[in-house]
């Protein structure tokens, strides 16, 4: 039983680590989220915006799997919400537009990082 209890313990440490990992990715690319976003939102053309909205598409995507990955709900929501509205800004058909959900994936982005910040 106790040759058990060795082999068990390292795992019992490590996992929590492991999670706060997972959780401390997810608040990374939570950030790069919100400032690819932001810097879509102020983008001064229409294409340079719209690289800024894929990029933060990208980090929404890494985002929400760093928060599925440490079980963070809430977080994972609001990444999979900062997803759909970069991509809205990407496929947008003017710069008014892209930046109306630029703004939106802003908020998800900042909404999603402040609960994977509690999950930790």
């Amino acid at each position: 039983m106790r040759m058990i209890g060795m082999i068990l313990a390292p795992f019992l440490f490590l996992s929590p680590v492991v999670v706060l990992a997972e959780c401390a990715d997810a608040v990374s690319n939570g950030d790069d989220t919100y400032s690819y976003a932001r810097k879509s939102y102020n983008g001064t053309s229409f294409d340079d915006a719209q690289d800024y909205a894929r990029k933060a598409k990208n980090a929404a995507d890494d985002a929400k799997s760093a928060a599925e990955d440490c079980n963070c709900d809430e977080a994972t929501n609001n990444f999979d919400d900062a997803y759909t509205y970069a991509q809205r800004a990407y496929n947008a058909d003017n710069l008014s537009e892209l930046r109306d959900y630029a703004k939106k994936a802003m908020r998800a982005a900042e909404d999603g990082k402040d609960e994977a910040e509690n999950c930790r």
